[in-house]
């Protein structure tokens, strides 16, 4: 097997794990850097051993760092959410990664972090542009996803539970995001660019859990709490303060309009269209089997 050697960080996830399957499936050579590479080993057991190899990488353990970058020429880079000081736990990462000679990083970054200066994501990606190697910023909205990960004990009871009002929101399928990561790796032209990645509609809500309610035959409603009364909700469920503080300030965005643009970008990678709200309603009842609501 040759090629370049890509490194994958944030696998196995929402991400991840679809953006590794992708660059295998395209026949590139790939390093999943984790935490537990054992686990991340058990994820992805099917895998063609000749393609794919394992490494220990935590960001802010600096004796992780040598040894997960050694060898590769690509790094897909993502921001764990347990770091939220990226000077201190990730430049020193990204810059070992380039004196062991990586040339082209792609990083997971955020749905306008070229206007949000204070946000992490934008942290990163001018750390990046400051560093002489290629870079490609994938720029995606909100993740379906996070319904059914982060806020699936309210979607059980039928219910959507965010604070965004009447706001409109980009919703995007977080594989499509890591289909289109493996396209910028293993394809030329995508170097000092940057993507927003978003699905084919903006949406309220409400109007996610009226098609939610009309494609599985599942009543779903929206519920549109405070900030306060999420917060509480959040907490309640186990998501640390500083957690639950982010994902305020990203619904506040979206409350305020500023999530909403639709792009054009994605279908482009992709050579097909972004999936749907109505695609992703469709895997609903498989993902929440054994779960009755009203």
């Amino acid at each position: 097997m040759s090629g370049p050697l890509i490194g994958v960080t944030g696998a196995p996830g929402n991400v991840g794990t679809p953006l590794v399957g992708e660059l295998l499936r395209r026949g590139a050579r790939v390093r999943v850097l984790a935490r537990h590479p054992e686990k991340a080993r058990q994820a992805f057991a099917d895998a063609p051993p000749s393609q794919i190899e394992f490494g220990t990488l935590e960001f802010g353990k600096r004796r992780t760092y040598l040894d997960a970058f050694n060898g590769l020429e690509k790094l897909f880079v993502l921001r764990p959410p347990a770091v939220s000081q990226v000077s201190k736990d990730m430049f020193p990462a990204l810059d070992v990664a380039l004196g062991a000679g990586v040339r082209h990083f792609a990083l997971l970054s955020l749905q306008g972090a070229d206007r949000l200066p204070f946000t992490p994501h934008a942290q990163l990606e001018k750390h990046l542009e400051g560093n002489g190697a290629a870079h490609t910023f994938l720029r995606p909205s909100f993740f379906m996803q996070n319904l059914t990960t982060t806020h699936l004990p309210e979607l059980k009871k039928g219910i959507i539970a965010v604070p965004a009002g009447n706001g409109r929101t980009s919703f995007v399928d977080a594989n499509d995001v890591g289909e289109a990561a493996a396209v910028v790796l293993t394809e030329g032209g995508h170097e000092n660019r940057a993507y927003e990645l978003t699905g084919p509609d903006a949406l309220t809500y409400r109007e996610v859990a009226e098609i939610f309610t009309r494609v599985t035959g599942h009543l779903y409603r929206s519920t549109d709490p405070n900030p306060l009364a999420f917060y509480r909700q959040m907490r309640g469920h186990g998501a640390g303060r500083a957690e639950t503080l982010v994902m305020e300030g990203i619904y506040a965005t979206a409350r305020l309009g500023l999530a909403k643009h639709v792009s054009d970008d994605l279908p482009a990678l992709l050579g097909r269209p972004a999936h749907s709200i109505e695609d992703f309603a469709r895997t609903l009842p498989a993902l929440l089997q054994g779960d009755h609501h009203a």
